[in-house]
């Protein structure tokens, strides 16, 4: 993938159906597929870990301690610990623990192989200890950074124009079974990269062809290992009532 995957000259936006008939266009898919199945393992793995860390912090833990059950101010010490785990991960790592939630969009391109780290312990900081909701945000930096650093040791030369969009398939690898299909994943993706227009039209074959591929593996190591595959929704709702006057 040492060529440019899109056309023109940077004075037009290129004709996405010419750019998908292209050569490079048809091995950009192949490299996709290719890292899909690394990329959605180790997001498998990930989200395994963080729901060992809340089962050992909100359950094993005050057992261990001899409480009977987790008390209501249980959280409270460990979101103390979760916030200093990641301010230091932020102060003396680099990548400061992925993007600003304050300033909203996913933007700023990949991440960088040397911020990956970084931005795993902080998620596992946050997430495996309540500080947290989802593990989304997570999942899409460090998505998309292994994708582009995998495909960067295979094909030395990948062009830079085709790093984003190696990146957004990485990402939607990643996020593949959180939402419980790979088609709202995607949808997931596109509005929280803002990616739009003719950037857009070209990023989507892949994501969806990376997302599909994520799912197959999400659901074979759900399967194989018995975890599931983490999707966020809600196994055990129970039956709405009449609101009381706490509630």
């Amino acid at each position: 993938m040492s060529a440019e995957p899109a056309a023109g000259d940077g004075t037009a936006p290129p004709d996405p159906l010419a750019v998908m008939r292209s050569r490079n266009y048809l091995g950009l898919l192949l490299m996709v597929a290719a890292l899909g199945v690394p990329v959605s393992a180790a997001a498998f793995g990930f989200l395994a870990l963080v729901q060992e860390l809340q089962s050992l912090t909100y359950k094993d833990l005050p057992r261990a301690l001899g409480l009977h059950g987790t008390p209501l101010w249980w959280p409270l010490p460990l979101l103390a610990v979760a916030g200093l785990l990641t301010a230091l991960t932020i102060r003396h790592l680099p990548g400061t623990g992925g993007h600003k939630p304050a300033e909203g969009r996913l933007g700023g391109g990949p991440a960088a192989a040397r911020d990956l780290p970084g931005i795993a312990l902080a998620a596992l900081a946050s997430l495996g200890l309540g500080a947290a909701l989802g593990p989304e945000a997570p999942l899409i930096a460090l998505g998309g950074g292994l994708a582009v650093y995998a495909a960067r040791l295979v094909r030395p030369g990948l062009a830079p124009s085709a790093a984003p969009l190696v990146a957004a398939a990485g990402s939607f690898a990643a996020v593949s079974a959180l939402l419980g299909s790979p088609l709202l994943g995607a949808f997931l993706l596109m509005e929280a990269s803002g990616v739009a227009g003719t950037m857009l039209s070209l990023v989507l074959v892949p994501g969806l062809l990376a997302s599909g591929i994520g799912a197959l593996i999400f659901t074979g190591l759900g399967s194989w290992t018995g975890l599931g595959t983490y999707s966020l929704a809600l196994p055990h709702v129970p039956h709405a009532t009449q609101p009381t006057v706490a509630e």
